[in-house]
C-alpha cells in the first residue's frame, strides 16, 4: 500500500479524477474529448498504470458507464452528466470498458497498490453498477429517491462563499452574516415547504465574491441540487451590511429556483440576518 495515501470510496473523490472530468466540461465535443483521453491511457498503460491516468481515466469511464444505464452509486456522476449532454456509441463504449477493466486490474495498476485487499475489493464493489453498465449486464434500477424532511432541525440548505485568495474566512463578517441568514432560512417553515417541491434532500450553493475565474452553473443530482455563481463586485467582508449578504444569497436561490421549475422564493428580507 502506498504511504500517505487517502482512500477514496468512489472514482471521482481523487484530484485527478476531479480536474479530469472538470477539464471535459470546457470541451465543445465532450464525446471525442473522452476517446480521446481513454485511447492514450490505453496506448500508455499496458505495461503500468500510472498515477494520475489511472484516476482520471476510471473517472471518464464511470461517466460512459452511468450516461448508459442511468444508474451511478456517486452523487458527483448524476450532477455531471445532468450539466453536459453527450451520446454514448459502440465505439465509446468499448473504449470505456477496455479502460475500466485496466484501471481497476489489480496489479501493474498505481490504484491497486494504494489499498489494502479488503479495501480494494470494496472499492472494486462500489464501482459494479457502472461495469455492468459498460458490459450491457441487466441491473436493477434503484428506488426512487424519496427525501426525509422528517426531522425539522436538519438543514437543506448549505452555502459556501469564496473569494479571490480562496474560502472566505470563517469570522469574517460578511461569512457570519450568511451563517445566520442561511440558518433562518433553513429553521423557515415557508422555506422549508417551498423547497420540498423539489424532491431532494438539500440545495448546496458556492458562491464567488469579487473578481477573478469562476464557475456559473446549476444542476439537479438524484438526491441534491447545486448552484454556481457570482459576482463581479467585490464587499467589504469585514463591514458587510445584512442587505448585500440578502442580495447576493436571492441570486444563488433564484438560479435554482428557475431551473429546478420551483416558482416564487419566499421573502429572505423578513428573516433576521
Amino acid at each position: 500500500m502506498v504511504d500517505d495515501w487517502t482512500l477514496f470510496e468512489g472514482p471521482f473523490d481523487s484530484d485527478e479524477a476531479s480536474d479530469a472530468i472538470a477539464d471535459l466540461e470546457e470541451q465543445e465535443d465532450v464525446a471525442a474529448a473522452m476517446a480521446e483521453a481513454l485511447t492514450e491511457f490505453l496506448k500508455d498503460s499496458q505495461e503500468y498504470a500510472e498515477e494520475g491516468y489511472v484516476e482520471s481515466s476510471l473517472a471518464i469511464s464511470c461517466l460512459i458507464a452511468a450516461r448508459i444505464s442511468g444508474i451511478a452509486p456517486d452523487e458527483v456522476a448524476h450532477h455531471w452528466l445532468d450539466r453536459n449532454r453527450f451520446t454514448v456509441d459502440d465505439d465509446l463504449r468499448d473504449l470505456a470498458a477496455a479502460a475500466f477493466a485496466l484501471a481497476t486490474r489489480s496489479q501493474k495498476n498505481y490504484l491497486a497498490e494504494c489499498y489494502d485487499p479488503e479495501p480494494w475489493r470494496e472499492f472494486i464493489a462500489h464501482l459494479e453498477p457502472y461495469r455492468k453498465a459498460l458490459h450491457s449486464e441487466r441491473q436493477d434500477l434503484p428506488e426512487p429517491f424519496v427525501p426525509d424532511y422528517s426531522d425539522p432541525q436538519r438543514p437543506w440548505l448549505q452555502v459556501y462563499w469564496s473569494h479571490e485568495r480562496g474560502s472566505l474566512p470563517r469570522d469574517s463578517a460578511y461569512q457570519r452574516r450568511s451563517d445566520h441568514l442561511a440558518q433562518a432560512v433553513n429553521e423557515s417553515r415557508q422555506w422549508r415547504a417551498w423547497w420540498q417541491r423539489s424532491g431532494l434532500q438539500e440545495l448546496i450553493l458556492f458562491g464567488h465574491l469579487g473578481p477573478g475565474p469562476r464557475t456559473e452553473q446549476t444542476s439537479r443530482g438524484r438526491t441534491t441540487a447545486e448552484a454556481w455563481f457570482g459576482f463581479d463586485h467585490t464587499h467589504d467582508l469585514g463591514d458587510a451590511t445584512p442587505e448585500q449578504v440578502v442580495s447576493d444569497l436571492r441570486t444563488g436561490l433564484s438560479r435554482s429556483a428557475d431551473y429546478l421549475r420551483l416558482g416564487p422564493l419566499p421573502e429572505l428580507s423578513d428573516l433576521e440576518v
